[in-house]
């Protein structure tokens, strides 16, 4: 995650030093008349916006410096992007409607119901992705019945009907992974689909702190690796498995 913080904190820099000494790169403005541009505050304007990128791009500089000298979860990470990034946004409306005279009085009514719904649908974007983000990080949960065993995470599910298991193994690591093809994985968990190094494709269901991995291959070919989200949990449910197929 350095490597992202450091990315993204250099990308905003060097955006808030471009859109000072290049102001019609910011959004809006160089699509303006002369005569609406007029109203324009674009010396504040300019400022504005470079103020407000060199500080966010700092926070994630200092944040990535951080995160070398003491260990950060990898969610902390994406709340503080989001936080950071969030912040941009509305702050560039901000400044927008502060800089614009042609947004003031009765005249520019229209344009400052824009701004306001404009802000509404990036904090709700920003909320909607943040929920799905820490939704797809917890731990899948396996439950096993009679008849199937039942993974959810992530938004991917999969029900292995027990008469079609072939295989059933306990493995003490993880499968080797070449690529993910169609999941998602943190530092705690891989949930979805994958490629093996050997080439199968295969389905996780993963956690870090689940210890072993149960491998099932079923009649068809299909191949999954699960564990839950301790491994008391998960040798409970190597347990059922097992009993279920006898």
């Amino acid at each position: 995650m350095f490597w992202l913080d450091l990315l993204s904190g250099v990308t905003l820099m060097l955006t808030g030093w471009l859109v000072y000494r290049f102001p019609m790169l910011i959004s809006g403005v160089n699509t303006m008349s002369k005569k609406r541009l007029a109203k324009v505050d674009l010396d504040g304007l300019k400022l504005a916006y470079r103020n407000v990128f060199l500080i966010c791009g700092g926070v994630l500089l200092l944040f990535g410096g951080l995160s070398t000298l003491v260990q950060i979860p990898m969610d902390v990470h994406f709340i503080v992007l989001f936080v950071v990034m969030l912040a941009l946004v509305i702050a560039c409306f901000v400044f927008n409607k502060r800089y614009d005279m042609g947004m003031q009085g009765e005249e520019g009514k229209k344009e400052r119901r824009k701004h306001r719904i404009g802000i509404i649908i990036t904090i709700v974007v920003f909320a909607i992705v943040l929920f799905f983000f820490f939704k797809g990080s917890k731990p899948a949960t396996v439950e096993v019945s009679e008849d199937y065993i039942t993974a959810k995470g992530g938004g991917y599910s999969t029900s292995i009907p027990v008469a079609d298991i072939e295989t059933a193994t306990i493995l003490n690591d993880w499968p080797a992974i070449s690529l993910r093809t169609n999941g998602l994985s943190t530092d705690n968990v891989s949930i979805g689909h994958f490629r093996l190094k050997s080439g199968e494709s295969c389905m996780l269901f993963l956690c870090d702190d689940g210890g072993p991995v149960l491998e099932v291959r079923t009649v068809d070919g299909s191949l999954y690796y699960l564990n839950c989200a301790t491994e008391e949990e998960t040798l409970e449910m190597i347990a059922k498995v097992k009993s279920r197929r006898r």
